[in-house]
């Protein structure tokens, strides 16, 4: 299934957005379920956690195809969960992907305008095509490109608190 919120490999194998996250996740070090959530909770804002009932589903299913491990541990028999090698290759196949990711976010983007208005439509499309200039950058020029963004914040605060003082 292709969605906005599924990635697709090369392969024709498809992840949604909350399996590629724990698999990330994972990959950075091992958790609970309970961890997960908790980050993702955090992560958020706490706007979006998903409920035990899709979570605990999705970990026990990456298990069964091989590409986390689980690992009862203590007294309380936490389960642990860790990245397999295979876990490893499919977040590589799926981030070697990522221009999906900036396609999907120009349709949300489109939704989003659809749905609440045009009214501030230009400055959300100079941010788009900030943010895609941004993932065009040679690292070397990161740096430099940051300190831009820092000058811009800086005047955007100051416009507005003109504004509110005025």
């Amino acid at each position: 299934m292709r969605g906005i919120l599924h990635y697709t490999t090369e392969e024709g194998h498809t992840r949604s957005l909350i399996s590629l996250y724990v698999l990330h996740s994972l990959h950075c070090k091992p958790k609970t379920g309970y961890d997960l959530l908790k980050e993702i909770e955090e992560v958020t804002a706490g706007a979006w956690v998903p409920s035990k009932g899709t979570l605990y589903p999705l970990l026990h299913s990456l298990a069964d195809e091989g590409l986390v491990t689980e690992e009862e541990t203590g007294i309380r028999s936490k389960t642990i969960y860790s990245l397999t090698s295979a876990g490893e290759e499919v977040l590589s196949a799926i981030k070697a992907c990522r221009h999906q990711s900036r396609e999907q976010l120009l349709l949300l983007k489109t939704l989003h305008t659809r749905i609440f208005g045009e009214e501030r439509a230009s400055l959300r499309e100079m941010m788009w095509e900030i943010r895609e200039y941004i993932h065009t950058l040679p690292t070397e020029k990161h740096e430099e490109a940051l300190e831009i963004l820092r000058g811009c914040k800086k005047r955007l605060l100051e416009l507005r608190d003109e504004e509110r003082s005025g």
